[in-house]
């Protein structure tokens, strides 16, 4: 089936779940993480989909959910925030690092500071489970591209190691997009899952998915989703074509219990 008839199968399913991404996804890139805006469309059309009964709607990211509030506008109240990939949420959160969990996060956080140091502009995020070596903002290109793979192939025992669109995440704890889904998938109890994005990251959501799933790719590149938009102006579309068909299978105007 095509990406419109596909759409309109799942957007039937009896409970829903409808994922995204924001970065790529529902924002266009900045070099300034938090000058960033959410395409009015996919706001509406998310926001709307929230609305209807029988569907769940989530922003997943790699940011942290304070930062997800900030640059979104939306809270718990409005839709799932799944922060971290998922690590915070109250859907699949974690707790707290053990000791030896945090050792390994202290060491990323040394190996990471000592590469941004090697190149201007560079720069090291700090999340509660997560640091994020940020290289969109190096004024050499090609040392950032050294550092980038240094980064991504950093021998630390017990890291989980993830490169996305000039960033490097590192993290003690494997949570990964494709984790956070499946744990909300059954305790939410959704017979069908959508999920849009479009870094590397993502592809851990995508895996996860199944013939009764939908999945969708946001520009160029290799990807395991089924389907693909050009750009954060498709993906808007796109939810906005899903708000419609679930809205005729589901009603209008209806409180959802998101």
């Amino acid at each position: 089936m095509n990406l419109d008839a596909t759409l309109a199968a799942v957007a039937a399913t009896p409970r829903l779940l409808v994922v995204s991404d924001y970065d790529g996804t529902l924002a266009e890139f900045n070099t300034d993480a938090y000058a960033v805006s959410t395409n009015p469309t996919a706001e509406r059309a998310l926001k709307e989909l929230a609305a209807l009964p029988d569907t769940e709607v989530a922003i997943l990211s790699g940011r942290h959910t304070e930062g997800l509030k900030q640059v979104t506008g939306f809270d718990e109240t409005d839709l799932i925030l799944a922060g971290s990939h998922g690590a915070e949420s109250n859907i699949g959160k974690i707790r707290a690092l053990t000791d030896e969990q945090q050792a390994v996060l202290d060491q990323i956080t040394t190996t990471f500071e000592e590469l941004a140091a090697q190149v201007e502009g560079a720069f090291v995020e700090y999340k509660p489970y997560h640091r994020v070596l940020h290289l969109i903002r190096a004024t050499d290109e090609s040392k950032a591209a050294e550092i980038y793979e240094r980064a991504s192939h950093a021998d630390i025992p017990g890291a989980h190691l993830k490169p996305g669109k000039w960033i490097v995440e590192g993290a003690a704890i494997d949570m990964t997009k494709g984790t956070w889904i499946t744990i909300a998938r059954k305790q939410l109890g959704a017979t069908a899952v959508i999920f849009v994005g479009d870094d590397r990251t993502d592809e851990d959501g995508f895996a996860v998915l199944g013939p009764g799933d939908l999945s969708v790719k946001v520009g160029p590149g290799d990807t395991k989703a089924q389907y693909r938009v050009p750009d954060v102006s498709g993906a808007g579309e796109f939810f906005a074509q899903l708000a419609a068909a679930r809205r005729a299978n589901g009603g209008a105007g209806v409180e959802g219990n998101v």
